[in-house]
């Protein structure tokens, strides 16, 4: 039996439509929301069978607000709406655990404001179109 393995997320490399982002990210989740399909029954002894569900994703992103004209907050706001490619690499710095997913998502406008006196951040749900390609780097 192999023992237990565990590693810290530290550095990711994230780009949307050509723009690295990564240094604005606090927390990232590439989210499977697929559903298992409908099951269904006939009256044959083989009388079972799955319809597949179509494939759910999202790129779910915490990241401290940017309104500079080259930040994150500020890109994702000029293109609401939109469907661009992104990559998000994970562990691109250790050999043999470098997993890359891209594709392309939806971009969604985020929410601006906050509690007075805090650090701005932001939380948003990017749709990925289909499933997101997947790689071993």
């Amino acid at each position: 039996m192999a023992p237990p393995h565990s590693r810290k997320i530290k550095v990711i490399e994230f780009d949307i439509d050509g723009t690295q982002f990564e240094c604005q990210v606090q927390t990232w989740n590439m989210a499977n929301n697929t559903d298992d399909g409908e099951r269904y029954y006939t009256q044959c002894p083989e009388g079972e069978f799955r319809e597949e569900a179509e494939p759910d994703y999202a790129l779910e992103l915490t990241f401290f607000a940017d309104w500079r004209s080259n930040g994150i907050s500020d890109f994702l706001t000029a293109h609401d709406g939109e469907e661009v490619a992104f990559q998000l690499d994970h562990h691109p710095d250790i050999p043999g655990e470098h997993v890359q997913w891209s594709g392309f998502v939806k971009i969604k406008a985020p929410n601006a404001g906050g509690e007075a006196r805090t650090t701005e951040m932001t939380e948003v749900t990017l749709p990925v179109k289909g499933k997101p390609e997947y790689a071993r780097l």
